[in-house]
């Protein structure tokens, strides 16, 4: 499995020999074969055989895994010399793991926590009698806004 990395430019080398051919007119080429696409990248052979084939970043141009070929094409003649797997990586991760605090561990997070004492007062009772007075005297009549209005006011007191 040859890894690739989609962050950052990768560069495959590898040594050619070629036996019946010249090597100053041979050329190569690296195909990336995924579900979703192929690439083809080309690259340089030198005098004494040595391919480098330079691959831009595959972020969202290739799967995760797939397929690597080499093809060599010299004196009119095709050759596949070499394939393989490939798995894409990333050259740099971050993994954070996120840790849920104790109560029991740690003091810190208590004295950050708001706090609110409430206390409560005894309610003093409701005083009904005048009410009760203004009630039961006016039972018997009827009210008008104006006495409704005064009532009110009395009540509320």
């Amino acid at each position: 499995m040859y890894p690739l990395y989609s962050d950052k430019p990768n560069l495959f080398e590898c040594q050619i020999q070629l036996e019946g051919c010249s090597l100053n007119d041979a050329s190569a080429r690296l195909i990336i074969e995924s579900d979703e696409n192929s690439l083809v990248f080309n690259g340089e052979i030198d005098t004494n055989g040595a391919c480098l084939i330079p691959i831009k970043k595959l972020r969202g141009l290739v799967s995760e895994n797939g397929g690597l070929k080499l093809e060599v094409i010299a004196d009119d003649m095709y050759f596949s010399p070499w394939e393989s797997d490939y798995e894409l990586k990333q050259s740099k991760k971050v993994t954070v793991e996120v840790k849920t605090p104790n109560k029991s561990k740690s003091k810190l997070f208590e004295s950050n926590k708001p706090k609110i004492n409430v206390t409560f007062k005894n309610p003093q009772p409701l005083n009904t009698k005048p009410r009760k007075k203004v009630v039961s005297e006016n039972k018997a009549r009827e009210f008008s806004k104006k006495d409704l209005t005064e009532l009110l006011k009395r009540l509320r007191g």
